[in-house]
């Protein structure tokens, strides 16, 4: 699994382990590698998250453990957060291997595979079984009620949606001049260095997959 890090991405997911284990015991904990494994396994070569990216999926879930220490409706917005990152990486993946052509969920026009707030129906279904798959196994380790499965699985679903909808409107896009692929980052896999085409140029695909994890909480936390 180190594999699926950068040395620093791994000391950066060592600390939201050690809180998650603080403030959420080991059921938070065996919950944050279900989410761990399940999105690395589907991440081309398992992603080698760098600590940006640790902290964008898994900061606001340390701290939303930590504070269920003091308010236990925390722990469901823990669960809440996670199950927001694995909706949206799930989506991301099976959505991108699909086949199918992504349509923008602002208009529902279709725009080249890679452009940010591009949706597909298979990875829309993917990310629902990614949320599902943290609301079941919170309530498997008695972390959650079936009601608190439910409440985790829609946060997950939410919190991804919140995901494309800031994807479509307010986030960085890119696009290679060289090659004309669409993307999230500024250096293209065919070496060019792609433009900003649209959106806020500070406001990186990791700040809204923070964002994204953040709905998720807050929708964990509402009903809990």
């Amino acid at each position: 699994m180190l594999t699926w890090l950068t040395p620093r991405g791994a000391a950066a997911a060592a600390l939201v382990g050690t809180a998650v284990a603080v403030g959420a015991g080991w059921r938070g904990l065996v919950l944050l590698l279900v989410f761990f494994v399940s999105s690395s396994a589907l991440t081309r070569g398992g992603g080698r998250r760098t600590p940006v990216q640790v902290w964008a999926n898994g900061g606001v879930a340390a701290a939303a453990a930590l504070l269920s220490l003091v308010a236990p409706a925390w722990s469901l917005a823990f669960a809440g957060a996670l199950s927001a990152a694995a909706a949206d990486t799930w989506s991301t993946e099976i959505g991108g291997r699909s086949g199918v052509a992504p349509r923008l969920i602002t208009n529902g026009r279709v725009v080249p595979a890679g452009t940010s707030g591009g949706i597909t129906w298979p990875g829309s279904l993917g990310g629902l079984a990614g949320a599902a798959l943290l609301g079941v196994s919170a309530a498997l380790l008695g972390s959650a009620s079936v009601r608190g499965a439910v409440v985790v699985t829609a946060a997950g679903v939410i919190g991804g949606t919140a995901d494309s909808l800031l994807g479509a409107t307010l986030q960085a896009r890119l696009r290679c001049p060289a090659c004309g692929t669409a993307g999230e980052t500024a250096d293209c896999p065919c070496g060019a260095r792609a433009e900003l085409t649209g959106g806020i140029r500070w406001l990186t695909n990791d700040l809204v997959n923070l964002a994204c994890t953040g709905v998720g909480a807050a929708v964990g936390a509402a009903g809990a």
